[in-house]
């Protein structure tokens, strides 16, 4: 589960293209070692590198086990320990104009439209495109909420992680509305949550 411990694998091995991430052989992959710090595992990853700074094809790897999902893991789970944004939130009748300069300042790709705190639409950056090349004249001062997408597939707090990566990667979704059992919008899941803020879920350095 997110955050129990912290647990770093180095390893490494000859990739088929330079510059690339496949390896030629899996078999031949070496496991370096487990590390308990990220400072730890970089500063076996520079001494391996360095050691084989002759070999252009060889490349060595960290990886953040303890980011790794487990199937029991809920979204409670990974709310409790990433820093999950609430959501941009705008009424139905917000304008377009509006609205985009509010994820423009928020630097955000989507904006959640809610009723009564409730989730009844999504407008993304997708959908800007779509009423840039399709929309009549006068579309920046519209409502929202004609041009959103409605009724949003949403998860609650209590679905599994693995299920809410699966409804975005499935539906091609950037963000996922979270919501509370009585339905109120509580948090959105972005891709980028997943990045995890120092980009350690999967880290591929260059020698150096």
């Amino acid at each position: 589960m997110f955050g129990k411990q912290s647990l770093y694998l180095v390893f490494g091995g000859n990739l088929e293209t330079i510059g690339r991430s496949e390896f030629q052989d899996l078999q031949d992959i070496e496991l370096v070692g487990l590390y308990g710090s990220f400072n730890d595992a970089e500063a076996k990853w520079r001494s391996k590198s360095q050691a084989n700074v002759d070999n252009a094809a060889r490349c060595y790897r960290v990886v953040a086990l303890h980011n790794i999902i487990s199937p029991a893991d809920s979204v409670s789970d990974f709310l409790s320990t990433h820093n999950v944004s609430t959501g941009l939130r705008v009424s139905p009748e917000t304008t377009v104009s509006s609205t985009c300069r509010k994820m423009a300042d928020a630097n955000v790709g989507a904006a959640i439209i809610v009723e009564d705190d409730k989730p009844i639409g999504v407008f993304s950056e997708r959908d800007l495109i779509g009423i840039v090349a399709e929309a009549e004249h006068g579309w920046r001062d519209e409502p929202i909420s004609k041009y959103m997408t409605p009724s949003p597939l949403c998860v609650s707090m209590d679905d599994k992680l693995v299920n809410a990566l699966s409804v975005m990667n499935d539906h091609h979704f950037r963000h996922l509305p979270v919501i509370s059992q009585d339905g109120i919008l509580r948090h959105v899941i972005s891709v980028r949550d997943f990045a995890f803020a120092r980009n350690e879920n999967f880290i591929n350095m260059d020698k150096r």
